[in-house]
């Protein structure tokens, strides 16, 4: 019976670091995901400055100081999104979720998130993250299942 139970927490313990594992290889395509759409955020605010300027929406302002202060809020979006996708685009392979999490915009995240299709990540940093996460994985089950061994072996030393 015992041979039963180890077999079925060892096949728990491989479930939970083969999901983690295949989370952790998404990584990588998560945040190229993500840099597409914040490419896409940068060129639209950059177009809606362009507009502001020179454009029909421009035109419409006649206040110079309104204008002045829609431009500026634009520039700012402009300044932020320029920055995020700098930082993300250019930082390292292993210190790129760090960097993306720094620079995370939750708006950014949740519409990627929607149209997010997970890949078969075969590049080596893909494959490296899963590694990893099989790895975190098998420490968290053993952290899961860590208090149930410390009651059984209490109650193995009080029995004694």
């Amino acid at each position: 019976m015992r041979w039963i139970f180890r077999k079925l927490e060892s096949l728990a313990g491989t479930v939970v670091a083969a999901i983690s594992g295949l989370l952790a290889a998404q990584v990588v395509a998560f945040i190229h995901a993500y840099l597409q759409r914040l490419g896409g955020h940068l060129d639209e605010a950059r177009h809606g400055q362009g507009e502001l300027l020179n454009g029909q929406t421009g035109a419409l302002i006649h206040d110079e100081g309104l204008r002045t202060q829609m431009m500026a809020v634009a520039q700012a979006r402009i300044d932020t999104l320029e920055a995020a996708h700098r930082a993300i685009d250019q930082a390292g392979i292993f210190t790129q979720p760090y960097v993306f999490l720094r620079h995370f915009d939750g708006d950014i995240a949740q519409a990627t998130m929607q149209s997010f299709v997970p890949a078969l990540p075969l590049d080596a940093p893909s494959l490296v993250f899963g590694v990893a996460g099989i790895v975190l994985g098998w420490i968290l089950w053993d952290v899961v299942k860590l208090p149930i061994a410390l009651l059984r072996r209490r109650d193995f030393v009080a029995d004694a």
